[in-house]
């Protein structure tokens, strides 16, 4: 058995045969592509609702960028003390963000629980002298393996939209939760409260691409400009994007997530 990182998997076929698809001719630059015009259609069929789509190379890129476009530099962000953000970031979301503060909560299998959520944005709340709460990320799966049902989400999403905070979800192997929990992707994400959802791909077959899922479409621009900024708008964005697509084309994404979790929990 090999247990080892998906970091270290082949690209999926079906996705690889995607790139050669797309590189066969020159295509316009910088998104104004015929596949990067297609993100936000498709992962709008995919999430039931109007969305807008960036691509990203990692899932560092994602987290930090979405988290930076909801946090200034004197803000916080909740997250489970374990979070790939806290513990496998080398600070990138302190750096994009230009500073803010991760306020680090405990709770059982790298999850946060609607009181752990309250608790920290409490102890937070002390006026000028106290960063000021900005937005909660929660990990789906976590780092340790474990889901949040759409009803825990849910829950998340109503302490935090209480508190005023935007709700972040590092989905870096999203598809995998998705799976296993044989949900609608809707249910553990926008219909929860989720404002910004980090969606991997390179975890489940891909090859260097990530998209930000802007649900709260009233963001996207600074998303946009600070995807920019900070480096990750490619120039030949066709690459990404063509990954992106096969990648959802018949439910390949699912497919290829059931794969890995037989492959970890044969019948």
């Amino acid at each position: 058995m090999n247990f080892r990182s998906d970091n270290t998997a082949a690209c999926a076929p079906e996705i690889m045969a995607a790139l050669n698809t797309v590189n066969d001719k020159p295509a316009s630059a910088y998104g104004d592509d015929p596949w990067s015009r297609q993100l936000n259609e498709k992962f709008g069929e995919l999430f039931e609702r109007e969305v807008r789509v960036f691509t990203v190379a990692t899932g560092t890129a994602a987290n930090s960028i979405a988290l930076a476009s909801v946090t200034p530099p004197w803000g916080a962000i909740l997250c489970n003390s374990e979070a790939h953000i806290a513990c496998d970031e080398c600070g990138a979301p302190e750096f994009y963000s230009g500073g803010a503060k991760l306020v680090l909560l405990e709770g059982a299998a790298a999850r946060i629980t609607p009181a752990s959520l309250e608790e920290g944005v409490a102890r937070n709340a002390r006026g000028i002298h106290s960063v000021k709460p900005a937005a909660v990320s929660i990990s789906q799966a976590t780092e340790r393996g474990a889901l949040y049902q759409p009803v825990e989400v849910a829950a998340l999403g109503a302490v935090a939209g209480k508190a005023g905070l935007a709700l972040h979800m590092d989905g870096a192997r999203f598809g995998n939760a998705v799976a296993a929990l044989g949900c609608k992707p809707a249910d553990i994400t926008w219909r929860g409260g989720v404002d910004l959802l980090s969606f991997g791909a390179t975890k489940n077959g891909a090859l260097a691409a990530e998209a930000i899922v802007c649900f709260d479409l009233d963001r996207a621009e600074e998303v946009e400009r600070r995807r920019k900024r900070g480096g990750q708008l490619f120039s030949k964005g066709r690459y990404a994007a063509a990954q992106l697509l096969a990648y959802l084309e018949g439910g390949l994404w699912l497919k290829l997530a059931a794969r890995a979790r037989l492959m970890m929990c044969p019948p």
